[in-house]
């Protein structure tokens, strides 16, 4: 259920009890905490000068230089880069130009005008004029390109820094396919706009792939195995949906036994490619695991997915069971029916070694970025495998209040009472953007009494105490204690 402003039924324990509970001293707070509590700036997508261009793939070594013989003029030297106050630099610009000592580095504006079109080996490159060609490393460049030519970078921070790093000329970009649904072509149309960027649209291989079997670019959800890897592809299957796998490395089989592993084992499954010459084949999801690979297996694979046995687990809530001292499933998925967090959404978990409500929330949107603060690397990114869960999960280790103060303001924030409770509360609605939600999580006798404490001070929107008593099918036909949850949410004010 949305979160909306209404009045809220209580019983009358519940009025008694707010009315126990002294209201807090409206008054500043001490020096030290207030400078914890102050708001940081601002870290959205839009605020900084260039939003991400390219997701960065695993790091791999870097690519071969072309032969010296191919450039037949010289490559603009890069201009040099002024020193940056790097008090000024926010925290996810310098992790996202972080090189491997750990180092943030820093890359000059870019000004280039560039140029992005589709080239295929065998077929007649497009005009174009440019004092630099970044070609694909699946392409091979003209004999005579009329221009310096380097390989196109792999990763965000290559091709930030060198395009930054080209000055005011004249950039082309060759990709293999269409650029409009691959390379980075529109990310840079979006970070630096039409008067800077040009896009020509060219006929890719998964277009033409699609065209043979009457489906278009619209028409599927694309999913890389390369990119992605098999617990990434495993963590956005969802039944009645068409998808585009590109096999790569894994093979086109890998994607029958992905599908089965789903529990889609009757899905529908075309074995198609860009060529003419090769025959489709149409197949279910088992019988594609079976089916040797072709040679070459360049192809795509197109399926429908019906025919789900409900292994997938494609409704959030993860079972207690699998976890130490996760809180129980009905109060995750209240918690995340009053949030309602979306793929855009950046957020908090405050939850400790055990992010269950985070994992429940990656799986069902798996692009959402989520600080999971109080979870280690190692435990988070093993959860995250587990439970094939996105790959926006961050590990903050640091489970402190103080450790939310250097975090990017969040959308939604999620926080299970524990340690340090109500400087964490607190800290957390202050860096809570203009229409953000907040939902909170109190079990114990002396975190509920701290929640109300808030409570007098911001009134939340929603509240409600939840009792859960679970039982053991392992065991005697009994239910456990009764487990009691309160929880409550807030909805922050909209800007102006």
């Amino acid at each position: 259920m949305p979160f909306r402003r209404a009045d809220c039924a209580t019983d009358p324990d519940m009025n008694d009890y707010l009315k126990a509970v002294p209201a807090e001293p409206v008054e500043p707070p001490p020096r030290l905490e207030a400078a914890f509590a102050a708001a940081s700036p601002w870290l959205a997508d839009g605020s900084s000068e260039l939003p991400q261009l390219l997701a960065p793939p695993p790091v791999e070594a870097a690519p071969e230089a072309l032969p010296e013989d191919v450039a037949t003029a010289q490559a603009p030297p890069p201009p040099e880069a002024p020193a940056a106050d790097t008090d000024e630099v926010d925290d996810e610009r310098a992790g996202a130009y972080a090189g491997d000592d750990g180092e943030a580095t820093t890359t000059s504006p870019i000004v280039a005008t560039i140029e992005v079109f589709g080239a295929a080996d065998g077929d007649a490159w497009p005009t174009f004029e440019a004092d630099l060609l970044l070609c694909s490393d699946a392409l091979s460049p003209p004999a005579t390109p009329g221009c310096a030519v380097e390989l196109l970078p792999s990763t965000l921070p290559e091709l930030d820094a060198r395009l930054g790093a080209a000055g005011d000329c004249r950039v082309a970009i060759a990709i293999a396919g269409d650029p409009l649904s691959v390379g980075p072509g529109r990310r840079l149309l979006a970070a630096l706009g039409p008067e800077r960027v040009c896009l020509h649209a060219a006929v890719g291989p998964l277009q033409a792939a699609l065209a043979r079997i009457g489906f278009g670019l619209g028409d599927v959800h694309l999913l890389d195995l390369d990119l992605l890897g098999a617990e990434g592809v495993l963590a956005r299957l969802r039944r009645g949906r068409l998808y585009a796998f590109m096999p790569g490395q894994f093979g086109s089989p890998a994607v029958g036994r992905l599908l089965e592993q789903a529990g889609l084992h009757q899905a529908r499954a075309w074995r198609v490619a860009a060529d003419p010459a090769v025959p489709v084949e149409a197949l279910l999801a088992f019988e594609l695991s079976d089916r040797p690979a072709p040679d070459p297996d360049s192809g795509f694979v197109i399926a429908y997915t019906v025919g789900a046995d409900g292994s997938s687990r494609e409704w959030p809530g993860i079972p207690a069971a699998e976890f130490e001292a996760a809180l129980p499933e009905a109060a995750r998925l209240l918690a995340l029916a009053w949030l309602q967090p979306g793929d855009d959404d950046s957020g908090w978990s405050v939850e400790g070694e055990e992010p269950a409500l985070a994992l429940d929330w990656s799986r069902e949107r798996p692009e959402a970025r989520i600080h999971c603060v109080g979870a280690s690397a190692d435990r988070l990114a093993h959860l995250a495998r587990s439970h094939l869960a996105g790959h926006g999960l961050t590990a903050v280790d640091d489970g402190s209040f103080r450790s939310l103060s250097s975090l990017p303001e969040p959308n939604v924030v999620f926080l299970r009472a524990g340690p340090e409770f109500t400087q964490q509360v607190r800290t957390a609605f202050d860096r809570l953007r203009p229409s953000g939600r907040m939902v909170v999580a109190a079990e114990g006798e002396q975190s509920r009494l701290e929640l109300m404490q808030f409570a007098h001070r911001h009134r939340p929107a929603l509240w409600q105490d939840l009792t859960v008593s679970a039982g053991d099918g392992a065991g005697r036909f009994e239910l456990a204690a009764a487990r009691s949850v309160r929880l409550m949410g807030w909805l922050k004010a909209a800007r102006g």
